[in-house]
C-alpha cells in the first residue's frame, strides 16, 4: 500500500513538472512569434522607373513595430526569386533592377537570439517606365523630334527616337497618335504610331520601351509602295486599318489577326469611291467606335470609314427637317476645321464639327449611326461660338469624356487659351503664354474609379509646355490652373498625345 502511495506520488510530481515545462514552452513560442506585414500588401505595381522603398512592419510581442526599430533583435535578408538582394531592416532597391518576369520579393527575418526564422513576400507587377504620360511631337533645325514627360515628375525623354534607334524621323513628320491591338486583350499597352509625310513612310513604336517596331510601308503588298505614295494620315480600328496618301486616295486593309495591328497587307491600289472624291483629312474616332471620319474639302462632304472596311458619305437620317442655315455635313459652305470626338459606343458615336467661314467658327453636334451600307447621322445642334478670340490660326480640343467642355486657342497672337461650355454655349478665358499655341492635349485617368480628364498640355511655339489642371476646383479657381511649366527646348510642337497605356482605359 506504502509502495503504490510512493508510486502515486512520484507519478504527480513528474506530471506537474511536464505540465509547468509545456506551459513555459508555450508561453516562449508565443512571446517571439513574427508576423511580418508589407504595407502595400503582397501585390505590388509601381513603375519601373522608381526605387522601392519598403519597411516591414512586424508584430512582435504583441506589439506592431517598424523593422528598422528591431535591428539589434533581428537580422534581415532580401531575395528576388531566390537571389539575395539586400541585408537590413528596410528594403531599397530599384525597380528595374529586379530580375524575373514577374518579381517575387521576400525577406527572411532570423531572431538573433533563438535562430527562429520567419518569412513572407510579394509580387512586383512594375508598371513599364513609357506605359503612360505625354508625347511630343516637334520640328526643330528641320529635324522631327519626338520626347517623352513622365506624367508624376515631369522628367523629360528627349529625342528618343534618334537616340534608340540612330535614325532620323525627317522634317516631314505630321502626327503623334496611340493605338492598340484589339483582340490580344485590354491589359496590352498601346503602341505610338508617328504620321510622317515623306515616301520613308510611317513608324510604329513600341508602349513599353519606345524602340521602334515597324515601318508601316512594309505592309503593302509585295512590299510595293503605290505611285507617289506619301502618308498624310493612317487609321486603326478593330478589324480594320485605313491609310491616307498625300494624294488624297484611301487604302484600305483587314487584320489576319486583329491581336496584332500590324496584320495584313494594304492593296497597291486605292480604294475607288464614286464621284472622283479625294479626301483631305481625317481623324480618328474613339477606340470601341470602329469608325474614321473623312473629309472631302472640295466636295464639301463627310465620310465614314467604318471597321468593315467600307468608306461611305455621311447623310442626315430622315426626320425632322435640319434648321435652316445648318452647315450641312453633306454639302458644306464652311470649311471643316477640326473634329471632337466623344467616348460612346461601338458602331455609333458622337462628334462634335468645328467649322470656319473665315470669320465666325460654329461647332455642330451630330451622332453617326453606322448601318452597314448606310452611315447616317443624327443632327443635334450647331452654334456660333469664338467670335473676337478663335482665329485661322486656332486649335481645338474636345474633352472626349466630358461633352462639355471645349479648348481652343485664340486671341492676340494666338497666346490666350480658350474654354467653350457647350452646354450655355459660354466662352471664357482660361489662360494667358507669352507665346503662340500650337498644340492641346488632354489626359486621361482615373479620379475615384471614374475615368476623367483632369490635366491638359498646352506646347507653345517657343518650345516650352504646360501642364494645366482641368478640375472642376482647378476651373472654378484660375490661381490653381497652373501644375507645371516644362522648358522643353526641342522646337515647334507639331502635334501630342497623352499615352493612356492599356486599352481598358478606352472602355
Amino acid at each position: 500500500m506504502k509502495q503504490t502511495k510512493l508510486y502515486s506520488l512520484i507519478m504527480a510530481l513528474f506530471l506537474l513538472a511536464s505540465c509547468y515545462k509545456d506551459k513555459g514552452n508555450y508561453t516562449y513560442d508565443e512571446l517571439n512569434k513574427v508576423t511580418i506585414v508589407f504595407e502595400g500588401g503582397n501585390f505590388l505595381s509601381p513603375r519601373a522607373s522608381d526605387t522601392l522603398h519598403i519597411q516591414p512592419q512586424l508584430i512582435y510581442r504583441g506589439d506592431t513595430v517598424p523593422s528598422s526599430t528591431l535591428a539589434e533583435i533581428f537580422s534581415f535578408t532580401w531575395y528576388c526569386n531566390g537571389e539575395q538582394i539586400s541585408t537590413g531592416p528596410v528594403l531599397d532597391y530599384a525597380v528595374r533592377d529586379l530580375t524575373g518576369i514577374r518579381p517575387y520579393v521576400k525577406v527572411k527575418v532570423v531572431n538573433k537570439k533563438d535562430e527562429s526564422t520567419f518569412l513572407e513576400g510579394f509580387y512586383v507587377d512594375a508598371i513599364p517606365e513609357y506605359l503612360t504620360g505625354w508625347v511630343v511631337l516637334t520640328k526643330k533645325d528641320n529635324r522631327g523630334i519626338i520626347s517623352f514627360i513622365d506624367p508624376v515628375t515631369f522628367e523629360i525623354t528627349a529625342d528618343f527616337y534618334t537616340t534608340i534607334s540612330g535614325n532620323e524621323l525627317g522634317p516631314d513628320v505630321l502626327e503623334v497618335k496611340e493605338h492598340w491591338m484589339a483582340g490580344s486583350g485590354l491589359t496590352n499597352p498601346g503602341n505610338i504610331l508617328i504620321v510622317r509625310n515623306d515616301d520613308g513612310g510611317n513608324i510604329e513604336l513600341d508602349g513599353t520601351n519606345l524602340g521602334p517596331l515597324y515601318n508601316t510601308n512594309n505592309f503593302f503588298l509585295g512590299n510595293t509602295l503605290p505611285t507617289d505614295f506619301r502618308p498624310r494620315g493612317e487609321f486603326y480600328m478593330w478589324d480594320y486599318s485605313m491609310m491616307l496618301d498625300d494624294n488624297g486616295n484611301i487604302y484600305t486593309r483587314k487584320h489576319v489577326n486583329n491581336a496584332f495591328s500590324q496584320s495584313g497587307v494594304y492593296p497597291n491600289k486605292p480604294m475607288f469611291i464614286p464621284n472622283g472624291v479625294k479626301f483631305d483629312k481625317g481623324w480618328t474616332g474613339t477606340y470601341l467606335s470602329g469608325q474614321t471620319i473623312l473629309y472631302d474639302k472640295t466636295k464639301g462632304q463627310l465620310f465614314l470609314g467604318s471597321d468593315r472596311g467600307l468608306v461611305l458619305p455621311v447623310n442626315y437620317m430622315p426626320g425632322p427637317p435640319v434648321p435652316p442655315g445648318t452647315t450641312l455635313i453633306n454639302a458644306m459652305d464652311k470649311e471643316l476645321v477640326y473634329v471632337g470626338r466623344l467616348q460612346q459606343g461601338r458602331f455609333t458615336s458622337s462628334y462634335y464639327l468645328v467649322f470656319f467661314d473665315g470669320t465666325q467658327h460654329f461647332v455642330q453636334k451630330i451622332m453617326v449611326i453606322d448601318q452597314f451600307y448606310t452611315i447616317q447621322a443624327l443632327f443635334m445642334s450647331e452654334t456660333a461660338f469664338g467670335a473676337g478670340t478663335a482665329n485661322t490660326e486656332s486649335v481645338f480640343c474636345q474633352l472626349p469624356r466630358i461633352d462639355n467642355y471645349l479648348f481652343y486657342s485664340g486671341g492676340s497672337g494666338n497666346k490666350t487659351l480658350y474654354l467653350y461650355e457647350q452646354g450655355p454655349a459660354r466662352t471664357s478665358e482660361y489662360f494667358s503664354f507669352d507665346s503662340p499655341i500650337r498644340t492641346i492635349t488632354a489626359s486621361q485617368n482615373q479620379i475615384m474609379g471614374v475615368h476623367t480628364h483632369d490635366q491638359l498640355m498646352v506646347g507653345l511655339e517657343n518650345g516650352d509646355m504646360y501642364i494645366l489642371g482641368i478640375l472642376s476646383d482647378q476651373i472654378a479657381d484660375p490661381s490653381r490652373r497652373l501644375i507645371k511649366k516644362i522648358e522643353l527646348g526641342e522646337g515647334v510642337p507639331v502635334s501630342s498625345m497623352y499615352k493612356m497605356g492599356f486599352g481598358f482605359t478606352q472602355m
